[in-house]
Formats: structure tokens, sequence, C-alpha cells
């Protein structure tokens, strides 16, 4: 398997278990910079010690976005996203926001990685619990 097969795995089973409320992500804030802005990071333990988080990266001077994924153990407030790498750091792997070669494998980790990134942003910010709330809200007015 390659590393894109083992990103999209992984993030398609992060996305689901979010979506089922077995992971709880937290806004880890603005990371970066990434070329001239930061990137904003959501990040999730899980049961092991072991730590994934999802960043959206934009691309300088665009309206591009990229999206990292990576897989740490240790502390998660010493989990950073380093294109270099970290000794922590057990995967990490970057979908570029308009890959310079776009084969099937590459758009389907940027769909993959796109999709975990607005899933854990959601789950982090409670945005499903809000929006019920409002729609509750409107059941009462009618």
């Amino acid at each position: 398997m390659s590393d894109e097969q083992t990103a999209i795995r992984i993030a398609d089973r992060l996305r689901d278990l979010t979506g089922a409320g077995k992971l709880k992500w937290v806004d880890a804030g603005q990371l970066g910079p990434w070329g001239t802005w930061p990137g904003q990071v959501f990040k999730v333990a899980v049961e092991d010690g072991t730590f994934a988080q999802i960043a959206e990266v934009p691309v300088p001077n665009s309206s591009i976005y990229s999206y990292y994924l990576g897989v740490a153990e240790g502390k998660p407030e010493i989990f950073e996203v380093n294109a270099q790498g970290r000794a922590d750091e057990i995967f990490g792997f970057f979908a570029e926001g308009y890959p310079a070669e776009p084969t099937d494998e590459k758009l389907k980790l940027l769909q993959a990685l796109k999709e975990l990134y607005f899933t854990a942003r959601d789950n982090a910010r409670g945005t499903r619990q809000k929006v019920e709330r409002f729609e509750q809200l409107l059941e009462r007015l009618a």
C-alpha cells in the first residue's frame, strides 16, 4: 500500500468515527506560518496515547487550500505540523490543494482529507448541536 492509500484509509476511518460520536476533536488554533498565513489545525486523542491532527493550509497568494494529516505519539501540546517531521510523529501526509499531476489517487486523497478537516472542524465547534438547537427554536416559533 502506498502512503496515499494509507492516508485515505486513516482519514476515512477518523471521519466515520467522528460522525458516529466516538471521537471528539479540539481546536488546536493556528499553527504556521504556512508561507504568509497560518494553517488552522484540529486534533484528536485516541485511547492508546496516539494523536491525530488535520490542518487546512492556505497556499500563498491564492484561494487554494492544501490539507495535512498527521499521527503522533506523546503529548498533544507538542505535536505541531512540521514539514521536516518530528521524533514523535509516526505518519504525516500533505494533499496538495491543486495537485501538479492530478492522478485519481491524489484527487481522492485531497477529497478524503478535506472531508476529514470539515468533519473535525464541525465536531470541535459543536456545529451539529448548534444547528439542531436553531431548528428547535424555529419549530417553537412556527
